[in-house]
């Protein structure tokens, strides 16, 4: 909830543009397979309910990095945000074709 009220501080202050950074979709995936769905969506419960205050005018971004991303491309595109922003250097262009085709 912390982040939550910085989004709403940054809004009274002026911003319209919030960037929420490495909401730890992959970096916290646990490895056993059957726990993977559950924590996806508590990583995307808790992205939304810290952006859930900006205003429709305000745009939310989120950036990650430096992970391969197509096991978890479903949860990236329920976070909602306005913008993604992928680290792509590592993956080969795999992460790229996945949003392409998704």
């Amino acid at each position: 909830l912390c982040l939550r009220d910085e989004v709403a501080d940054l809004e009274r202050a002026g911003c319209r543009v919030v960037q929420m950074d490495e909401p730890a979709l992959r970096e916290g995936m646990p490895l056993k397979e059957q726990n993977k769905d559950e924590y996806l969506q508590w990583a995307v419960d808790a992205f939304k309910l810290s952006t859930a205050v900006a205003k429709p005018e305000t745009s939310v971004h989120t950036h990650m990095c430096y992970a391969e991303f197509t096991d978890c491309l479903d949860a990236i595109m329920a976070l909602d945000a306005d913008v993604n922003s992928i680290e792509n250097a590592r993956s080969g262009n795999e992460t790229l074709e996945a949003f392409k085709n998704a």
